[in-house]
């Protein structure tokens, strides 16, 4: 697994839009994504992981439709 992911020095690229307030269908998806790998992984923040993969994939829509 890449480390960067849990480096809290992880710098983020620049914004070039505004954020907007709420994850577009697909940020969503590719958040609910990093959280599978997560919560399949031995690491401390598994079980917060399963949590909000849960929670997320209750509220977004299927990739399916």
């Amino acid at each position: 697994m890449d480390d960067d992911l849990l480096d809290a020095d992880c710098s983020m690229p620049e914004l070039t839009e505004p954020r907007l307030a709420l994850f577009t269908l697909s940020e969503a998806h590719e958040l609910l994504d990093v959280l599978h790998h997560f919560s399949a992984i031995e690491h401390n923040w598994a079980a917060q992981a399963r949590h909000f993969a849960a929670e997320l994939a209750a509220r977004v829509p299927s990739r399916d439709g």
